[in-house]
């Protein structure tokens, strides 16, 4: 148990890294490429199929970035409904994959924002909203490879009763 510890927290470590650079990268607006967290996704996915390791450190609640632990944090858990649900393969790889990345489009806001404690002033509140456009626009940038991918992260706060956002969807709209 203690070698398949050390493995998960290398994964979770090497996901924050991974998950940093991009998050760099948007912020300096140079291009994004997913190829790297896309093969962390696939280990995702192995290493909860192996154990539930990785499991545990999401709900330890690892410190760091609270955007990015976040990430990776839905990322794992969403893995593991996932697989309950009999996702599996390249299914279960992108459902990973888009909890890597969904709010992506939040990297691309003023930090000063993201990160503000207290009440949002409307304003802000705009620019929150409009995160999952902007991560849409940074995907699909990508090519049509990554339309789905895109897709995904431009509906990940929409939700069934229409009160989410940015397009205010409902049920099987979404």
């Amino acid at each position: 148990i203690e070698m398949e510890e050390r493995r998960a927290t290398d994964l979770y470590r090497r996901t924050e890294h991974t998950l940093t650079s991009v998050a760099s990268a948007i912020q300096r607006q140079n291009p994004l490429d997913l190829k790297e967290l896309s093969a962390l996704a696939r280990e995702i996915a192995e290493s909860i199929a192996r154990n539930d390791q990785l499991v545990v450190q999401a709900l330890a609640g690892p410190s760091g970035s609270t955007l990015i632990t976040n990430l990776i944090n839905v990322s794992i858990l969403a893995t593991k409904v996932g697989s309950g649900l009999g996702y599996y393969g390249e299914e279960l790889q992108r459902l990973t994959l888009a909890g890597l990345v969904h709010d992506i489009g939040l990297f691309a806001v003023p930090q000063s924002v993201v990160t503000k404690s207290g009440k949002l002033t409307p304003e802000e509140r705009t620019l929150i909203e409009q995160h999952p456009e902007l991560g849409h626009q940074l995907v699909k940038k990508l090519g049509g490879e990554w339309e789905w991918l895109a897709l995904v992260v431009r509906q990940a706060h929409e939700r069934s009763n229409g009160r989410g956002y940015p397009n205010r969807l409902k049920a099987r709209d979404i």
